[in-house]
């Protein structure tokens, strides 16, 4: 039996190491971590710290792959004026190219969603995709009212995450944002990933294109069903009694 839908942050995966291109935050569009790291004589990394980053996701997902990496990122050895190897630091920067994105000056601004409650989506029902994780890239028009007056989905793993997303989002209020010089509408993106058993989804699913309002993850956690009772054993017959 499933227990009900909830919210989930997701785990950092290895397999997102991939994913990710050490590259100039400039030559691509994404999102970029900038990680100082401190090397031995030899050039090796002992220890590194996020100098700067725009890594949107909530449980720190790209700055963990980030140090991870530099973490693997040996280093020809710096001499002294005495041509005698020391220690030394450098900043490494990361970048996650991101489809569509606009960069970090197009999340100026950013629509705030109204305190209260606000509709979620729910992992499908449908068995299709009970086994399977994914995600979906949708995009938001948000009236200056705070209301959202369409939700399009962009990309999606499964029509079904897909619907789940635009059911829940059409439903979401944002604080109001009229004002002189504001245009009445904007139009911003989420990123929704529906995992199951707390697993990671695909880095993909977690970052969306800016401007984006950011991104969560749904997931579903399976319960073992609990094992049968075994069936009572039928009682001994008790002996006739003679006569």
């Amino acid at each position: 039996m499933n227990n009900p839908v909830r919210l989930l942050l997701l785990l950092l995966t290895a397999a997102a190491l991939t994913t990710a291109r050490a590259q100039a935050p400039a030559t691509k569009p994404g999102y970029s971590v900038m990680v100082e790291v401190s090397y031995d004589e030899k050039g090796v990394p002992v220890d590194g710290k996020v100098f700067q980053s725009d890594d949107p996701t909530g449980d720190h997902t790209l700055e963990q792959i980030a140090l991870n990496m530099a973490q693997q990122d040996k280093q020809p050895p710096h001499l002294d004026a005495n041509g005698q190897p020391v220690k030394f630091k450098a900043h490494r920067p990361f970048n996650f190219p991101v489809e569509g994105d606009q960069g970090e000056a197009a999340n100026a601004d950013r629509p705030v969603l109204h305190a209260g409650h606000q509709v979620l989506p729910v992992f499908p029902a449908n068995a299709a995709v009970q086994t399977v994780m994914g995600g979906a890239i949708v995009q938001l028009v948000i009236r200056e009212d705070g209301t959202v007056r369409s939700v399009t989905t962009l990309r999606a793993s499964q029509p079904e995450f897909a619907q789940a997303a635009e059911t829940a989002l059409k439903q979401w209020v944002f604080n109001p944002r009229g004002g002189p010089g504001r245009p009445p509408e904007s139009t911003w993106n989420i990123a929704i990933g529906f995992s199951k058993d707390g697993r990671p989804v695909d880095l993909k699913w977690r970052l969306a294109p800016r401007p984006s309002i950011g991104s969560f993850v749904v997931g579903r956690v399976m319960v073992p069903a609990a094992p049968a009772t075994p069936a009572a054993a039928p009682a001994a017959a008790t002996p006739a009694e003679k006569k």
